[in-house]
């Protein structure tokens, strides 16, 4: 069970370290209009900017080239990057599409006989992206279903929890939680993938493979899978457990406690877990770790925390991010960048590397992981663009534009799609530092819990600037999602926020921009939803 939770708890969580959205070091702004299906929703006039269509970006030529040499010269870091989709529909209304109609079952045998098919490569890269599990165990599939059949807070799909119920699946399992790999004499389980935290509903009705999944109450789904069937039996001790964690489960456990033949049901599928709880490997959380999970925004979480193996005793938060136009080495290498600084920390050289730091941090067999085997997820995430968002009013745009380069935005903001150049000091920044000390309790800079870090070892305790991709949907801004829009991030309403104080929490800090007249804002905030 261990290791079940640790797969729920790393594939959930472990993802949100990528970041792309608005920034903690400075003025945020969007990203290349590139995506790969479905066009947002035409403007109703000609003053609109108008994005290009999505499909007709996707490339069709099945042996097209990767886009590992992809080097972006323009002085404009917003620059529209070529498209590396090979056709595939990652921009949809149709669920059934994005999930390629059911050719992802199977696309990984498919490319191994044919493993020139640039296509058929991403096809592979997709499947694993949706639905590998990588050699880890799940969550007995009993629990599961149990939690999704009898209390409507979970629903088909989670998606009482924000979670997508997938099309596809019989057993009305989500879009993000697969088969996972077992013994033999183990119960069927599931386990989350990455598409779990990065696949989201776009607030126009489109669904966006890498875009992030702020609706998603990870806290919340996490305490009704450890917490709620400690509750399960008759009258329970609630004062030993975080009275906000009790709040989360509360209608559930209500339910427990009302219907005897649902509590009956429930506690009959807890039955495969009797043996783990014998030999003490069910894991429990501290009253405070209750607190933390019952705390967090959605979108957010934190993913060195119990009862995650890898603890780093530090609780920091993590904005679920998306993972739109990844730089490749040419191109981070061109804007004279130390690496494609990946994870809100930027110790994240590469996507490879944060692949796997995926498997490893899951419990997955990491021998097994070769970047070769990897090598189709890699290129399928460096493949994937942002949606065209809603069109944006013209002349609003072209001065937002001008605000950008004017107001100091660009200096901060001067890499591949907006993100930063380097890693930034806190005090420059002025958001919650938390951050600082994660895998880093002594601020050494040596990590802790055993993991080595890629870029050397050594660990910066700074913050990086993110790329800035699809700023229209996004619902959490700031390293820890603490602020709940552009607009209250540029302070429209006059307040200059910091009034949430509580370390990991905090919403002060990052104010540039802050400053500037109302009709300034908005014009900005119309060019930062315009890519």
């Amino acid at each position: 069970m261990m290791r079940a939770l640790l797969v729920i708890l790393v594939f959930a969580a472990g993802c949100a370290k990528e970041a792309s959205d608005l920034p903690d070091a400075a003025l945020g702004a969007p990203a290349d209009a590139e995506a790969q299906s479905d066009a947002a929703p035409e403007a109703p006039d000609d003053a609109a900017t108008a994005a290009p269509d999505d499909a007709a970006l996707a490339a069709p030529d099945a042996s097209a080239a990767p886009d590992a040499q992809i080097v972006v010269t323009s002085t404009d870091p917003f620059a529209l990057v070529p498209p590396s989709g090979v056709g595939l529909t990652d921009v949809a209304t149709d669920l059934r599409a994005i999930l390629e109609n059911g050719a992802l079952e199977g696309a990984c045998d498919a490319w191994a006989l044919d493993p020139n098919n640039q296509r058929k490569k991403l096809l592979c890269g997709k499947y694993m992206y949706f639905y590998e599990s990588f050699g880890t165990a799940g969550l007995p599939l009993a629990i599961v279903q149990s939690l999704m059949e009898n209390f409507p807070e979970m629903g088909p799909g989670f998606a009482g929890v924000g979670l997508i119920e997938d099309p596809l699946s019989s057993t009305h399992l989500p879009i993000g939680l697969s088969k996972a790999s077992t013994a033999t004499t183990a119960p069927p389980s599931v386990a989350l993938t990455c598409a779990s935290c990065h696949f989201a509903r776009l607030d126009d009705g489109r669904y966006a493979v890498g875009a992030p999944n702020h609706d998603y109450d990870y806290g919340k789904h996490i305490l009704s899978i450890v917490l709620l069937p400690q509750l399960a039996r008759t009258n329970p001790d609630l004062s030993v457990h975080h009275p906000d964690a009790i709040a989360k489960v509360r209608t559930m456990l209500d339910r427990l406690q009302m219907d005897r033949a649902l509590r009956i049901r429930f506690l009959i599928d807890l039955l495969p877990l009797l043996a783990l709880a014998r030999g003490g490997m069910i894991p429990m959380l501290t009253i405070e770790d209750e607190g933390h999970y019952a705390g967090w925004l959605t979108g957010t979480q934190d993913f060195t925390i119990p009862p995650v193996p890898i603890n780093d005793g530090v609780h920091t938060i993590s904005k679920i991010s998306a993972l739109f136009s990844v730089p490749r080495i040419p191109e981070w290498r061109a804007y004279q960048m130390p690496s494609a600084m990946l994870g809100w920390v930027g110790e994240s050289p590469s996507i490879e590397d944060f692949v796997h730091g995926f498997v490893q941090l899951g419990a997955g067999p990491a021998s097994e992981w070769t970047d070769a085997r990897l090598e189709p997820l890699v290129d399928y995430v460096y493949s994937l663009r942002p949606p065209i968002p809603p069109t944006q009013d013209r002349a609003e745009v072209l001065r937002g534009e001008a605000l950008f380069q004017s107001a100091g935005c660009l200096d901060c903001h001067n890499g591949p799609r907006g993100s930063g150049r380097r890693l930034y000091d806190y005090p420059e920044i002025g958001t919650d530092d938390a951050m600082r000390a994660w895998m880093d309790p002594d601020l050494d800079g040596q990590p802790c819990c055993g993991v080595q870090n890629a870029n050397g070892g050594v660990l910066h305790h700074k913050l990086k600037s993110p790329r800035l991709m699809g700023l229209w949907s996004a619902k959490r801004f700031l390293h820890n999602g603490a602020v709940p829009s552009l607009e209250s991030l540029l302070c429209t309403d006059g307040n200059l926020r910091g009034s949430i104080m509580l370390p990991a929490y905090g919403d002060g800090g990052h104010t540039f921009g802050c400053a500037l007249s109302a009709a300034d804002k908005a014009a900005l905030i119309s060019y930062l939803k315009s890519h």
